[in-house]
């Protein structure tokens, strides 16, 4: 007797056989394929195994048989497309300083691609294969989830293999996803305040601020900043700052400029350092502010202000008419000399080494910088000291070079001017060099004060 089961789940058929007599005739293939169709058996049947069955069974049909005839087809998974963004499109709640501690105004920094910088790659997926059990039916498996194909914008190149979608940074800049388009910003634009939605601002190049800088968060880059209102947070930057409006400070806020700063005011900013010149448009009050250049203010510097600037400050009114703590420093030399005294340490021990080469080999060789007219067994060492000559002359000459740099600014930072053009009040300090001039009374404007080269003190004379 042929019998034939299948699991619930049909995915397997078993086929059993058993002797019904003696002389029971040899089992056939048809007859086996006969019992699995009436079993409703039609897919996954294994005629290997038949045949198995079949030759066993009929050498010896006296032993009973049972085999698996038929497995079921499982389904191949479909690969999905797979989508590996190199920069954030979402936004960070902040960042995790401790346990249940969040700070909320460290958002991560907005990441400044370089050209080649690949921005995302899409490793493309395939579909799965159906599957099917031995009752024929059809097993579906997951669909392939359409591809979501990206557009290249500005400064983003596409490249597209077989298996991959490559979107790479064609230009410098922030990465942006806007709808369906991928494209490069070469500057980081914010069109509102930098406050606790937004956390602090940390981006390579160009930044471009609508609002205004709150108090307590920062703005760090490596280029321009603009701000479009006030400034009360922090900077630090490599290169120019513009505030359209004015500068609010206070004792923890620092803003530390690359290059010029522009605004409208500066009040009570204890910390502005600049390598480049100071443009106020209108008053500085209460504020410490020191620059490598000028600064210019186009109303008053006033309040216990103290400004430090090498090459001089120009301003319309010095101080108040009820007195101040105004305290304005240039052409302080000071740092200058230190760096003039290390450098002649520096320069000495050289001259004297160059010195004792040339003494060895001769004024000729040195100045020919050729051995070859040495005795041979004398020329390995006479170039091994010609090489050293010369690279020691090669440091002398840059730090000769920077003393003559260091010199001459030193030099212009005493004849460095601060420019009042209304009035000078009485109380305001002004430092040249090392020289120090306290104004006893009000002097009207337009003056100048100067230190004086002959008479070794601070002046003023009217324009």
């Amino acid at each position: 007797m042929i019998n034939v089961t299948v699991n619930p789940e049909q995915t397997e058929a078993r086929i059993s056989i058993t002797p019904e007599s003696e002389g029971f005739p040899e089992i056939t293939v048809d007859q086996m394929v006969a019992a699995l169709k009436k079993a409703g058996v039609v897919a996954g049947i294994s005629k290997k195994s038949m045949f198995a069955v079949r030759d066993k069974f009929n050498h010896d049909p006296s032993q009973p048989i049972t085999a698996v005839i038929a497995r079921g087809r499982p389904p191949k998974p479909v690969t999905q497309h797979r989508y590996e963004f190199n920069f954030s499109t979402s936004r960070h709640i902040g960042k995790v300083t401790g346990a249940n501690r969040i700070d909320y105004k460290s958002k991560g920094i907005i990441k400044y691609m370089q050209p080649g910088d690949i921005l995302l790659k899409i490793t493309l997926g395939r579909e799965g294969v159906p599957g099917q059990l031995v009752n024929g039916d059809i097993i579906k498996g997951t669909p392939l989830t359409p591809l979501r194909k990206y557009k290249a914008g500005a400064g983003v190149t596409l490249t597209e293999t077989e298996k991959a979608l490559i979107y790479s940074a064609a230009t410098a800049g922030q990465a942006l996803l806007n709808g369906d388009k991928i494209e490069i910003s070469d500057s980081y634009t914010l069109d509102g305040d930098v406050d606790m939605d937004t956390g602090h601002i940390k981006f390579a190049g160009p930044i471009k601020i609508s609002g205004c800088l709150r108090a307590g968060f920062k703005i760090t880059s490596n280029a321009d900043i603009t701000i479009g209102k006030t400034a009360s947070g922090s900077i630090r930057t490599k290169g120019n700052l513009f505030v359209t409006g004015g500068i609010i400070g206070d004792e923890n806020e620092q803003i530390i400029v690359g290059g010029e700063l522009s605004c409208e005011y500066i009040s009570a900013a204890q910390h502005i350092q600049t390598a480049g010149p100071i443009t106020v448009t209108k008053h500085i009050i209460n504020s410490t502010i020191a620059t490598k250049k000028t600064v210019s203010c186009q109303e008053s510097i006033t309040g216990d202000s103290n400004i430090s600037a090498f090459y001089g400050v120009t301003c319309a009114e010095l101080g108040t008419d009820k007195g101040s703590g105004t305290s304005i420093e240039i052409g302080d030399t000071t740092k200058l000399h230190e760096r003039l005294k290390k450098i002649e340490e520096f320069l000495e021990p050289l001259v004297a080494d160059s010195v004792a080469i040339v003494d060895k080999l001769g004024m000729k060789v040195v100045m020919r910088k050729d051995t070859s007219g040495l005795p041979e067994e004398k020329r390995a060492e006479a170039d091994k000291l010609l090489q050293e000559y010369l690279e020691i002359e090669a440091n002398v000459d840059r730090l000769k070079a920077k003393k003559k740099e260091l010199e001459d600014r030193a030099e212009a930072g005493l004849k460095a001017r601060v420019t009042v053009k209304e009035c000078a009040h009485p109380g305001s300090i002004i430092k040249i060099g090392l020289e120090s001039y306290t104004i006893d009374r009000t002097i009207s404007g337009p003056v100048e004060f100067y230190f004086d080269q002959d008479k070794k003190t601070i002046t003023f004379e009217r324009l």
